[in-house]
């Protein structure tokens, strides 16, 4: 149950400090862009999907690769069994188009495939391919699978298994017998990227989370089994384990942390189809699935159909299991992932400023190399100001002749606009009513770029829906320090979706954009200070060495308080896992957990110094060290 005075806090908080105390001894002691694309480059967008003889499964990849909105032509090529929609042909309509560059988007479970390497001999990536040999199941029909030599080029060869007079599994037929396919380098003069395939991206995730909640009858206590065709190549199968466990786990947490109402998986298990069961037995699906607590089965395939609909139950054939066969496909976050790892290949994350009369071009890794890292703190703060000089009718502004003001208090935040504007007297920071660096709002993204000479504003701000619900509460815990490594987890996978999004989503999407042109006008300044406002100068309290059973030292901790009002300061510990502290530290001659104190004010200079002693009254069966830290929280008096 949560402490009635933490929610408390929650509800009046306008301060909060924290001073780390440390205790070291042997008893304890306490311490604490512009428009992508230059003007001759025309993109192109190909999605290659591997095919299948069943109508149903590539039609379900072609409505997905219809839906892929993009301002770029997008067409579909597959690698084998559709011989009018070959990758040589989507490239050829993309060369019609005059296209110069292709981005080639493979609409594959795994990067780590040995498809992969053929896509690539196919767009001319590489100019060799292994000669590979895999059993497959074409339409219910066991085959041989081979990629093979042909005249200087290569085929992928299929030759219908049968069983020999031993038992075994051969190819018995003549190669005339079997179908075989040509696979044949593209002709253009475009410049080809691929990008990865689906792996664990987080869009794929939430499509999992969706399949899951679906067959989720006890929202507490069910497995997830992730079934994944998986591959009999050892220097591959690491990628694919990899990449499925990631993905359960992510869609775990989706259901529990950022799905409402919530659902609770008990535990997630990564099965494969394909694999060395001698090297690898704890993937083995029939297995996983007959020991698991509730399995929950989900198939982590593109399309449905025979793998979905006739091996994964054949394979748990009179076992207990909730199943549906629902693939990936027909699922909205498809398109959205080809959107965004497309766009990811051709989005301009490059800004133009002026310099003395120089144009400057600054890039996002610019940015991020300068602040240590790019987090979405960076990438918003760049995407905001990308946004907003796009507005001056495409004439850059000028260094000494803009203002920022962000409602975000984040180093990430000033630090980019600081680099941006090579200055910190041109940076302010005003943050929204209620709010501060451990407690933000939608509001908080709020930017304001202002150009002196003309008055001309332009103000950009996310748009609601950016944010999923309870993501700042969970942020607030993580400052806090009160998270689960569960949902630190949580919150550090929902802070990489928002990067993403807020980099390569429509700006459309992300942003509010409000631009007011200036006129005559009279600037007006002052300085508000808060009613409420504590500042700890005291950062660390070492108490020395203390006996069990005796009482330590007074130390003094100072606080000052900075606002316009008296106000009532009260403490609690954080980082207390022993309940040491909340035990035997005393403030002022009470217990932590009853102490509080009204600080009054100084309206002269709003600076007023209190002093708090403290001292450890230590209990006899304390011993060794414990650190902790103390949260302080300053409210207002009435």
């Amino acid at each position: 149950m949560e402490d009635t005075r933490f929610k408390a806090i929650r509800r009046t908080l306008s301060t909060i400090v924290l001073i780390t105390i440390l205790l070291s001894s042997i008893a304890p002691a306490v311490a604490g862009a512009y428009e992508n694309g230059g003007a001759d480059e025309k993109i192109g967008v190909l999605v290659v999907a591997h095919g299948s003889p069943s109508e149903s499964w590539c039609s379900h990849v072609r409505n997905e690769t219809d839906e892929v909105d993009l301002p770029y032509q997008v067409e579909l090529g597959f690698l084998e069994f559709v011989p009018n929609e070959t990758i040589n042909l989507a490239v050829e309509r993309l060369d019609d188009a005059g296209v110069t560059e292709i981005i080639a988007v493979p609409l594959f479970i795994s990067s780590h495939s040995s498809h992969i390497l053929e896509i690539e001999y196919v767009l001319g990536l590489r100019e060799t391919l292994p000669l590979t040999t895999e059993h497959v199941v074409v339409e219910g029909v066991e085959m041989e699978r081979s990629v093979v030599p042909n005249g200087g080029r290569y085929a992928i060869s299929r030759m219908p298994l049968e069983d020999d007079a031993n038992g075994d599994m051969r190819a018995l037929g003549r190669p005339e017998e079997g179908m075989e396919e040509e696979l044949v380098p593209v002709e253009t003069d475009a410049e080809i990227i691929l990008t990865a395939a689906m792996d664990d991206h987080w869009l794929v995730a939430g499509i999992v989370a969706d399949r899951t909640a679906d067959l989720v009858a006890n929202p507490e206590g069910e497995t997830l089994v992730l079934v994944a065709h998986g591959t009999e190549e050892e220097d591959n199968f690491a990628g694919w384990v990899n990449s499925t466990s990631s993905l359960a786990n992510q869609a775990r947490l989706k259901l529990l942390y950022w799905r409402d109402p919530s659902i609770g998986i008990s535990g997630t298990e990564a099965a494969f189809i394909h694999h060395n069961e001698t090297l690898h037995p704890e993937f083995t699906l029939r297995p996983i699935v007959s020991d698991a607590a509730d399995p929950v089965v989900v198939p982590l395939m593109v399309s449905e159909g025979y793998f979905t609909g006739t091996k994964i139950p054949g394979l748990l054939e009179n076992l207990t299991y909730v199943y549906d066969g629902s693939a990936l496909t027909p699922h909205p976050n498809v398109a959205e992932w080809i959107e965004i790892v497309a766009s990811e290949e051709f989005t301009d994350l490059t800004l133009r400023i002026s310099d003395e009369g120089e144009l400057l071009d600054i890039s996002l890794d610019d940015v991020g190399a300068a602040h240590g890292h790019i987090c979405p703190c960076v990438a918003a703060a760049f995407k905001a100001s990308q946004t907003a000089f796009l507005a001056w009718d495409g004439v850059p502004p000028a260094r000494g002749d803009l203002e920022i003001a962000s409602a975000h208090p984040s180093d990430g935040h000033t630090e980019t606009f600081e680099y941006i504007l090579n200055s910190s007297d041109d940076v302010t920071v005003k943050l929204p009513e209620g709010t501060d660096i451990v407690n933000l709002t939608a509001e908080n993204y709020n930017y304001r770029f202002v150009e002196k000479s003309t008055g001309d504003m332009v103000v950009v701000s996310a748009k609601d829906g950016l944010f999923p619900d309870g993501f700042f509460e969970m942020r607030k815990r993580c400052k806090t320090g009160v998270t689960t490594p569960d949902e630190k987890l949580a919150f550090k996978l929902a802070k990489g979706e928002l990067k993403e999004k807020i980099l390569y989503l429509p700006t459309e999407e992300i942003f509010e954009v409000e631009y007011t042109r200036g006129g005559s006008s009279t600037v007006l300044t002052t300085e508000i200070i808060p009613a409420i406002s504590m500042t700890v100068p005291t950062t660390t309290v070492d108490f020395g060495k203390v006996g069990a059973g005796m009482t330590s030292a007074n130390q003094v901790i100072t606080v000052v308080n900075t606002g316009a009002k008296s106000a009532k300061v009260s403490a609690m510990m954080l980082d207390d896992d022993s309940g040491f502290y909340n035990e035997s530290l005393w403030l002022n001659s009470l217990n932590i957990g009853g102490f509080s104190s009204v600080v009054p004010s100084d309206t002269s200079d709003f600076r007023y110094e209190y002093e708090i002693l403290a001292n450890l009254v230590v209990p006899d069966w304390a011993g060794g060290k414990y650190d902790g830290t103390i949260f302080f929280v300053a409210e207002s008096e009435s």
